[in-house]
């Protein structure tokens, strides 16, 4: 016996009367076909928004051995702004006090994101219920964030990025609602 045979769903349209169908995408916990593309195309995003923290945290490596006090002052140098202004005086400060062990925490911490990004993306793409939470919550939790930044600094790339997550949380929700109608609409019978 399968877990494919062990559970049931009821169906007039196999048997031409009320009998028992055998749902795979129940049995393995996912979406049926229609939000197949969706989910997949909000699980790219994800894949995307891990590959782009990876490469991030490759970007930080690299500067885990450098000074990056004087790399400060040979930027603020070369844009041209006095190293006596007090706003050089303390970029150049606070570029000091970042040691590598403090760099390597912030790659570790754009390594985990993505392990969680590429997590999301993946049970996306197989269209896996607890993924689709998932991202109706982080996605949700974004949006106030995105939003106060987007007040203190309206932009393109702001609005572009609050648009984004509203979609997919949009989409996300209303696949999960989608399914939940589908579920009442045809309920699994239960054993006993």
């Amino acid at each position: 016996l399968s877990l494919h045979d062990a559970l049931p769903i009821w169906n007039e349209s196999r048997t031409g009367r009320r009998g028992i169908l055998l749902n795979t995408e129940i049995a393995q916990g996912t979406q049926p076909r229609s939000h197949l593309q969706g989910l997949r195309a909000v699980a790219v995003l994800e894949i995307a928004k891990g590959v782009a923290a990876i490469i991030f945290s490759i970007w930080l490596l690299t500067f885990r051995e450098k000074d990056l006090g004087d790399m400060m002052a040979n930027l603020l140098d070369r844009l041209h702004i006095d190293p006596a202004h007090d706003f050089a005086v303390k970029l150049v400060s606070m570029a000091d006090r970042i040691t590598p062990q403090k760099v390597e925490i912030a790659a570790a911490i754009a390594v985990l994101y993505a392990l969680i990004r590429f997590t999301e993306g993946y049970g996306l793409w197989n269209a896996r219920t607890w993924a689709e939470y998932f991202a109706l919550i982080s996605g949700a939790a974004y949006l106030p964030w995105e939003v106060w930044e987007f007040l203190r600094r309206p932009n393109w790339f702001h609005a572009t990025l609050i648009l984004i997550n509203i979609a997919v949380v949009l989409y996300i929700a209303y696949v999960r609602f989608a399914v939940h109608r589908e579920h009442l609409q045809h309920p699994t019978p239960r054993a006993g």
